[in-house]
């Protein structure tokens, strides 16, 4: 008898997620769902978080920054429960928009290279400017221009793509000025999108955080119809709130829909912090998941 379409889907997800030590995870075989643990379960230790995500039936995290946490112990966790690392930040310091301040982004960035291999994680994030606690931008560099900060950011990511080692992409990520990181530079996706044809690389994508580019009133279906090859990681939480699908005015069904429709097979992580119980938000994301493939 023949497998089900159910099956062979279930089959092909499973094979995205194994990791060999010391290389790069395959993010490109199939449109997967990622957690990311760090709003999640509060009181518990990274390592931990990956066992009750793996009990809820995902098989990928994502998180930000690695040096607050015991790598190996998270390797271990993840290779125990068959968990993969599908993304994480490739730096908690510098900004690409100040030149003077890229002797740390590079030196943080080529840590977190090495931090990937061991994790076999194949995507970084990049953002435009560095955060503190609580994700306030630390310097908004009130004395460059517009055009200054886009040639500055523009020229980091060309050498940032000649230092990664082949297997590694990476995703650059515009946020929120309204709510979360005000002061922030790479605030729409149309900066996002030039940047991205100017360079003309293809280990470099965007992020498409639909929480933030909802948060700044853009046409979210319009953003997935019209830069889809742009993109090569999703993140969703539901607005206002930045909580679980569900909880705020998305449509999500029918954004991922779309999502599917247009051919996209790469990650979908869903960074948010919990309205209610960590477990119960998982649930429902699973559900959610499920009816879209059924």
């Amino acid at each position: 008898m023949a497998p089900s379409n159910n099956a062979v889907f279930f089959c092909s997800f499973l094979a995205s997620f194994i990791n060999i030590p010391g290389e790069f995870r395959d993010n490109s075989r199939i449109m997967e769902p990622v957690i990311c643990f760090e709003m999640l379960f509060p009181n518990l230790e990274p390592q931990d978080k990956v066992a009750r995500i793996a009990a809820a039936g995902f098989r990928a995290v994502e998180f930000w920054g690695w040096r607050d946490k015991n790598v190996a112990a998270l390797r271990a966790a993840c290779s125990r429960h068959g968990v993969g690392v599908a993304n994480f930040s490739g730096h908690r310091r510098g900004d690409l928009i100040a030149p003077d301040t890229w002797a740390l982004f590079f030196t943080d960035l080529g840590d977190a290279i090495e931090t990937a291999r061991f994790l076999g994680c194949s995507t970084l994030m990049l953002l435009s400017n560095e955060l503190g606690e609580g994700g306030k931008v630390l310097n908004t560099y009130p004395d460059l221009t517009a055009a200054q900060k886009r040639r500055n950011l523009a020229r980091g990511l060309e050498e940032a793509l000649e230092r990664i080692p082949e297997g590694l992409q990476l995703v650059l990520e515009p946020l929120n000025t309204r709510i979360d990181h005000a002061g922030y530079y790479l605030e729409d996706m149309e900066t996002a999108v030039s940047l991205i044809r100017e360079i003309k690389d293809p280990r470099l994508k965007i992020l498409c955080d639909l929480y933030h580019l909802g948060v700044m009133g853009q046409d979210l279906e319009a953003v997935i119809g019209g830069h889809i090859d742009q993109i090569g990681y999703f993140h969703i939480a539901d607005f206002p709130g930045r909580h679980e699908p569900g909880t705020g005015n998305a449509d999500w069904r029918l954004l991922l829909r779309q999502i599917i429709r247009s051919g996209y097979n790469g990650p979908v992580g869903f960074e948010y912090s919990p309205e209610k119980d960590s477990a119960e938000s998982l649930h429902k994301i699973q559900a959610l998941w499920e009816e879209l493939f059924v």
